[in-house]
């Protein structure tokens, strides 16, 4: 059975339908039934507990008044004698028949007295047995609460009545009655009610079962309240009927009166399953009628579905050939004009627009493909609501390195570096179009890290909501922002951490750029001076003119006593232009500085500003002419010391001489060496002063420096030793092709020939001195290393040698002043250049001058 078709589940819905309708119906009826029915067995049951509980009081009320009866005679039958009145009692045979416990007599003091049948209660104290001291003491009849007695071995009930002698109470009568005896309260534990059902009698007071039809339940107590909660009214004094449920999980029909004279409640009770047997029968009948009435109904409306259905399941016939490809689309028959003939001519409409709606669809997919699928850009498309990726053209496979099918199965949070958390954030917000724009960094096949920036919003495609992403990579453009942004800020540190003015300008000469030392030089905040032309603020006018009036006699043209005078040179030069001015302070004052301007060229190569860098020279002038002085006495101090000092020391010589000629032969061996170590002295002693104004004078010989030729220097130097060279047996080799340096040459030629000296002097007593002089090229400093086979120089000599007047042999030895090699640094020092020593004591030493390339304070490019 197909349930997807319409007829079954038109016909199923009937049945449903129907079925619900007559399971309502027959609920309906059979619960109106069963409350009739209720009812009507209700009132038979009230009637007959009614009844019946009318006839046990009257049949009690008579037992009383037999008692009564029985009493009044029982005194007079010999109260004092025990066995006339145990004949009396055997003698009562009719009203014993109702008390199967006997009957007793009982004094005043409730001793028996007497008793029948003999169950040895003879001389026991019944008076508080169950309330008959009450009895005696007010001579009313009683009928006790249930009790077990001893002497009969089972439940019982006493009823009593007063033994009186005229007016007086003398004892009590008693008969004794057991719960189960047939004939006491009639055939009550006999009767039934219906088959199943019966009766039960309960005292209130004792909440005991006095008397039942079960008789297991005799003497039993109560079920606790709650559980049986029609039997909780009945004792509570309702009386009438109800359905409950029993203490043994009964459902009953119950009914129940109260008895007035003992205050016991008569209940009788019925199982519901056989009251309402007949409504179930009832039931029963009432639903198999309404099954049959269903089936035929069923039927009917079949024959009807089928022949009104018959043509809407011929089109679905075909309509299902058409979806299969077994038949071409075309339109259907239209047979009939009823809901189905419309319903068949509104498909034929339809199917109409569906097949335009195709051909717009694949065009507008055809459009898609081109636009997405064939773009140059990263583009995908994302499902905002777990992150899959739904498509991706061909540029993402290309960039991500994934193939088409990896990225439709894997996430974006795959390729985002961003944690998963994140990446569903910026989804929210561009879903809800808070952004469109966000820069990521995206995860490669490669594993490589790029960044990205990605224009994302919502689209909808197919029904369904998605996210549009296009991804361009920024990954250089992010370097290169980084590198601008640490160029700006070391830019901003150079600029704010310089200690010298930078001022930057345009073409024209406005101020665009004020650094914060010249805020602090010339008072000004920077926001005062950018935007206005500089020499106007704080340059002296005069000197301006006096500039421009110089510039253009060198330049050949007017020039403009103005900004032009600053750049002129570098326009016509294409060089930075350096000079000295004068600042003017915001407060008046001036300050000497040393302004070096630049030119400044965009991208292009055109001309975008300059840049003016000014230093402080204030200080630097003042100690020039502090130097200036302190030369001006060094020269007066050298013209003395070669004068006045050296004159005595000369005379003192010449006199001794002088002394030693004349006295001649006069003089002893002592004398005569006394004189030689006084003129030797005056000799040294004019060598030292000789050296030491040498020594004061480098740097300070007036001579402007030059380019010297080195291969010329080391000839001089040479040949100016060439006796000391002969005398000594020295060989002196010099390197061919010597370089060119920027220097004094009268300095550097006794910086070589003190060199070439020394090692010809410091020469080993073996061999003969032999000295190599070559030079090379290191970084930007030519090296001329002056290397001997002399005596060397230990490690702690090294530390010590170029320092003045430090020697590190005797005088006796090796004669001297000390001097030379602090005059060899001083001059190496005042070219810009070095001088150091490199020696191994007994095979020689290496000493290594370094000159600057393009001259001191030179750089070469």
């Amino acid at each position: 059975m197909d349930f997807r078709s319409l007829r079954i589940r038109i016909l199923t819905l009937f049945l449903l339908s129907f079925l619900a309708v007559g399971a309502v119906i027959a609920v309906v009826l059979a619960g109106s039934l069963q409350r009739d029915v209720e009812n009507l067995l209700a009132r038979q049951q009230i009637a007959f507990v009614g009844g019946l509980a009318e006839e046990l009081d009257q049949k009690i009320k008579l037992q009383i008044d037999a008692m009564e009866r029985v009493a009044g005679l029982a005194f007079a039958a010999g109260w004092s004698d025990p066995a006339a009145l145990t004949t009396f009692l055997d003698n009562r045979t009719g009203i014993r028949g109702f008390f199967a416990g006997g009957l007793v007599l009982l004094d005043h003091h409730g001793v028996v007295r007497a008793e029948s049948p003999a169950l040895g209660r003879l001389g026991s104290n019944l008076a508080r047995l169950k309330g008959i001291d009450s009895v005696i003491e007010n001579g009313r009849f009683m009928l006790s609460e249930p009790y077990f007695d001893p002497a009969l071995g089972q439940p019982a009930v006493a009823m009593a009545v007063a033994v009186r002698d005229g007016q007086k109470i003398v004892g009590a009568l008693v008969g004794t009655a057991t719960l189960t005896q047939s004939n006491f309260l009639g055939r009550l534990v006999e009767q039934q009610v219906g088959a199943t059902g019966g009766l039960y009698m309960v005292s209130p007071k004792s909440g005991l079962i006095v008397v039942s039809t079960n008789k297991e339940r005799i003497f039993t107590p109560l079920p606790p309240r709650g559980v049986n909660r029609m039997l909780d009214r009945y004792i509570d004094g309702y009386e009438g009927a109800g359905v409950t449920v029993s203490s043994a999980g009964t459902e009953e029909l119950t009914a129940a009166r109260r008895i007035g004279s003992t205050g016991w409640v008569l209940v009788a009770r019925l199982p519901t399953t056989e009251a309402f047997e007949p409504v179930a029968d009832i039931k029963s009948r009432l639903v198999a009628a309404l099954a049959g009435l269903g089936l035929v109904s069923l039927g009917l409306l079949w024959l009807v579905l089928r022949t009104a259905l018959s043509p809407l399941h011929r089109a679905t016939g075909r309509i299902q050939a058409m979806v299969d490809g077994s038949l071409p689309l075309e339109a259907l028959e239209v047979t009939r004009i009823d809901e189905v003939g419309r319903m068949i001519g509104a498909f034929n409409a339809l199917q109409a627009k569906v097949a335009a709606a195709e051909t717009a669809l694949r065009e507008r997919e055809a459009l898609y493909h081109a636009l997405f699928r064939g773009c140059r850009a990263v583009e995908m498309l994302i499902d905002p609501a777990d992150g899959r990726i739904i498509d991706a053209n061909r540029a993402a496979e290309a960039y991500y390195g994934w193939s088409h099918e990896q990225l439709v199965s894997m996430r974006v949070s795959e390729i985002n570096t961003l944690d998963k958390a994140a990446v569903a954030e910026e989804m929210r917000k561009a879903k809800a179009e808070l952004r469109d724009h966000f820069d990521f960094r995206h995860r490669l096949a490669s594993g490589e890290i790029r960044d990205v920036e990605v224009w994302s919003g919502p689209v909808e495609v197919t029904g369904r909501h998605l996210l549009y992403s296009i991804v361009h990579d920024v990954t250089a453009r992010r370097q290169a922002e980084r590198e601008v942004r640490s160029l700006l800020a070391f830019r901003r540190a150079v600029l704010d951490g310089a200690g010298s003015s930078i001022i930057a300008t345009s073409v024209d000469g406005t101020i665009l750029l004020f650094n914060p030392t010249a805020e602090r030089w010339l008072g000004y905040g920077a926001d005062e001076m950018i935007g206005k032309t500089s020499p106007a603020v704080f340059h002296d006018p005069g000197e301006v003119r006096r500039r421009a009036a110089q510039l253009g006699e060198e330049l050949g043209r007017p020039v403009e006593a103005g900004f032009e005078c600053f750049v002129a040179r570098i326009l016509a030069t294409g060089k930075p232009d350096s000079g000295e001015w004068t600042y003017i302070r915001k407060d008046g004052g001036r300050f000497r500085v040393l302004l070096t301007v630049t030119a400044l060229y965009d991208d292009s190569g055109e001309l975008s500003g300059f840049l003016g860098v000014a230093q402080d020279i204030s200080a630097r002038l003042s100690i020039e002419k502090e130097l200036k002085r302190s030369n001006a006495e060094l020269e007066h101090f050298a013209y003395v010391a070669s004068h006045d000092l050296r004159q005595p020391l000369r005379m003192i010589s010449s006199y001794i001489t002088l002394l030693q000629r004349r006295l001649g032969d006069g003089l002893d061996h002592d004398c005569r060496e006394f004189i030689g170590f006084a003129v030797d002295g005056a000799k040294r002693m004019d060598r030292l002063i000789t050296d030491l104004l040498e020594y004061s004078r480098i740097g300070r010989s007036g001579h402007d420096d030059e380019n010297v030729a080195l291969d010329e220097i080391l000839e001089l130097a040479v040949t100016s030793l060439g006796a000391l060279i002969q005398e000594s047996g020295a060989e002196v080799v010099v390197a061919k092709g010597l370089p060119a340096v920027h220097g004094n040459a009268v300095e550097l030629e006794r910086l070589f020939q003190n060199l070439i000296a020394n090692a010809i002097k410091f020469r080993a007593e073996d061999r003969p001195p032999h000295v190599d002089i070559t030079c090379e090229a290191v970084g930007e400093e030519w090296v001329v290393s002056v290397r001997d086979n002399g005596i060397g120089i230990d490690e702690s000599g090294q530390a010590r040698l170029f320092q003045i007047f430090q020697r590190l042999v005797g005088q006796e030895q090796y004669p001297g002043t000390g001097i030379g090699l602090a005059s060899c640094r001083k001059i190496a020092e005042h070219h810009g250049g070095r001088i150091w020593v490199e020696s191994v004591p007994g095979e020689g030493s290496v000493f290594r001058v370094a000159l600057p390339v393009g001259g001191p304070n030179v750089t070469v490019a």
